[in-house]
């Protein structure tokens, strides 16, 4: 099997930041890890210095020279470790975990905890609590040395729970954790992150997730003003050498959908139901590309294949009309309702015989907003979706992250960009970097996608006094460059 993971070659590391630095456990390090009476005692190394208790049946235990010739902590299903309240007030976090499971540590229970935190009163998985798990989809499969990082908004650092739920009391870990550091505060750069995850995939000989990269926490600051429609708004002195590509490209100022670049529909795709995408729910008018979600039943056919009561609308380009890497601006406003505005690229599989075989990258989903949808109303929602073959077969995987923005996405026009290079994914709003990731596998022509969907079970069902909604869009142009 060929991984997606990137894997971090071994050399000298520097100490990780100690600016918010409220949580350090290291079981490489002799002085932070002892055996008192038998039992392991795992120490604070942050400034804090917190106490960690045992919770559950078992106790972990140190396994010495067991990852890269360096102790672990190993956990097998019946307990864990709590940290008293770090932070009781909401706020950012960033928490990185290094871990691994072995083939014999695979019989626990699902949704098994590296991380959590309880607040006492939801669940940990209810904001504004969080966990960590072993693997996304609760799964207890086996994994090597790995790098966890998540950036967390609007957060409390309750009560810790290491390799167990927060409260204690379930979802133990059956696994080796090396090493864990949290903080209490955003990271307003992605050289931040990127040097401790550097630090850590060299400690550890880890491997790194192929997205792992940085997501703004916190507002946009000062941003660029526009001086030229030639180049993108984030680069108004085109220092990355880009030139326009028209066939995406469209002001929308005819009175119809120029159908020499666009069609009214999706070429193998009909929906997320039970909303069908109408081309009567696409227009052109005012210079705005608009795509409608309504209250409606759907024509006698598409309800014969489970459609029903609702219609969206989608926007892609002609078949054949797709692009390998470039930059990506729309200037829209997102729609008044729980129904999804989305802006997204996707790669179809007549055009990448690939796509059948390997790891690779297939969607880049540049937002998805639920402009009314309760709390989601500031949430800029960013996805990558790729496949991997495993034993089992072929596996979906993703890497979605979301900027909280100071305003809420129906109230006016934004701009919004995607650079989607050879090397890095970037995302703008407003032409301000929002978040980086590295390009480890999204190497394949896409074709460009507007669209409204419902996404029920995520946004919830749009409120009937807020239907028909419309998702507006100005403009969007396109740029290419020498990769």
């Amino acid at each position: 099997m060929t991984s997606m993971l990137t894997v971090v070659t071994a050399s000298p590391a520097d100490i990780p930041s100690q600016t918010g630095l409220v949580l350090w456990l290291d079981a490489s390090d002799g002085a932070s890890v002892t055996a008192e009476s038998g039992d392991t005692v795992w120490k604070d190394k942050s400034p804090d210095r917190r106490t960690l208790s045992v919770c559950g049946k078992s106790k972990p235990s140190l396994v010495a020279d067991a990852m890269n010739g360096k102790g672990v902590i190993r956990f097998d299903g019946n307990g864990g470790f709590l940290v008293n309240t770090v932070r009781g007030v909401k706020g950012p976090a960033n928490v990185f975990i290094v871990s691994r499971r072995l083939k014999d540590q695979t019989d626990a229970p699902k949704w098994q905890r590296l991380v959590s935190s309880w607040d006492g009163v939801n669940a940990d998985n209810k904001a504004p609590n969080f966990c960590v798990t072993g693997d996304k989809d609760g799964n207890t499969n086996a994994y090597g040395t790995v790098v966890y990082y998540r950036m967390l908004n609007d957060v409390v650092l309750g009560t810790i729970g290491i390799g167990a739920n927060g409260n204690g009391s379930q979802q133990y870990f059956s696994g080796d954790i090396a090493e864990v550091l949290i903080y209490d505060r955003a990271f307003l750069t992605d050289e931040e992150s990127r040097t401790i995850i550097k630090y850590l995939g060299e400690k550890w000989g880890a491997e790194v997730p192929p997205a792992a990269g940085w997501t703004r926490q916190g507002p946009l600051g000062e941003t660029p003003k526009r001086v030229t429609d030639a180049f993108p708004l984030s680069d108004q002195t085109n220092t990355g050498g880009w030139t326009r590509h028209v066939p995406m490209c469209d002001e929308f100022n005819d009175d119809a959908l120029d159908r020499s670049k666009w069609i009214d529909s999706m070429l193998w795709w009909q929906g997320r139901q039970p909303a069908w995408f109408s081309p009567s729910n696409v227009t052109v008018k005012d210079g705005m590309l608009n795509l409608t979600f309504r209250k409606e039943e759907p024509p006698a056919q598409y309800a014969a294949k489970g459609y029903s009561n609702y219609t969206s609308a989608c926007v892609m380009t002609k078949k054949g009309a797709n692009i390998l890497y470039g930059y990506f601006e729309i200037r829209s406003r997102a729609m008044a309702s729980a129904g999804s505005s989305a802006f997204w690229l996707q790669c179809a599989g007549w055009d990448n015989p690939k796509l059948t075989s390997g790891n690779n990258g297939w969607e880049i989903d540049v937002f998805e907003l639920g402009g009314k949808a309760p709390g989601f109303e500031k949430k800029y929602n960013m996805n990558l979706h790729a496949n991997r073959n495993t034993p089992e077969g072929k596996q979906h995987w993703s890497a979605g992250d979301s900027w909280i923005s100071p305003f809420n996405f129906i109230d006016d026009f934004h701009t919004y960009g995607l650079l989607w290079g050879k090397k890095n994914i970037e995302y703008y709003v407003d032409g301000v970097l929002v978040r980086r990731v590295p390009n480890s596998c999204w190497h394949y022509p896409m074709y460009l996608i507007f669209d409204s969907e419902a996404m029920f079970s995520w946004l919830g069902v749009p409120k009937d006094e807020d239907l028909p909604s419309t998702f507006s869009i100005d403009y969007v142009r396109t740029w290419v460059r020498a990769e």
